[in-house]
């Protein structure tokens, strides 16, 4: 790998890459699926995630699901009173499931979570802790809303964050790059160059 990561001690982050927010047949696919296209994310993920298993690397995948109706949703932002109000990332739909490609495998661990960062109220950080991890590599949709959170919430856990910039998209090119601009504060921006040696032309 470019970036010499001990797999021993590194976890791969993969997040929201669901239905409803990367497809573009999604219920927020008007919203961000244009952007999953144009920068190519989900085939790239897919290489990024291939690789890493073949390294040895352990995949966590991050869905953000709620029951049938939204019970279990706090809508105190306007995105996720959005969730609520769309019907949409509801568990055992077609929409709530992973994109396919980038579905979990084998024993691979899934978090689920109903607010914006990966970390809020789920076991993410003893799990990783518990198994000796103290870096992650980061990717997925969108930039400036989970990426951007669950980077603030590993940092601040005492990991050291990697973000994988061009297996991630946001709504418009201008959101992702303000986002990968603060990132580049708390974590190393790096992309799937650094991290798989010879990628594919897209």
């Amino acid at each position: 790998m470019g970036m010499n990561f001990d797999p021993a001690t590194t976890a791969v982050l993969s997040l929201h890459l669901l239905n409803d927010i990367v497809s573009i047949d999604g219920k927020f696919g008007s919203f961000f699926g244009e952007q999953v296209v144009a920068r190519n994310v989900i085939e790239k993920g897919k290489l990024l995630v291939e690789t890493v298993r073949s390294l040895q690397i352990p995949v966590i995948h991050v869905a953000v699901r709620f029951q049938p109706e939204h019970p279990d949703l706090v809508p105190n932002s306007p995105l996720l009173s959005m969730v609520k109000d769309m019907d949409a990332l509801v568990e055992g739909t077609w929409g709530g499931d992973f994109v396919e490609g980038l579905q979990p495998i084998g024993s691979e661990t899934v978090i689920v979570h109903q607010r914006v960062g990966a970390f809020q109220e789920t076991e993410l950080a003893a799990i990783l802790k518990d198994r000796g991890i103290d870096s992650v590599i980061v990717f997925g949709v969108v930039t400036n809303n989970i990426v951007e959170h669950t980077v603030r919430n590993a940092v601040d856990h005492g990991f050291h964050v990697f973000v994988v910039e061009d297996c991630c998209s946001a709504a418009t090119p201008e959101a992702h790059k303000a986002s990968i601009e603060t990132l580049g504060l708390l974590s190393k921006i790096i992309t799937l160059n650094d991290v798989v040696p010879v990628t594919p032309q897209t």
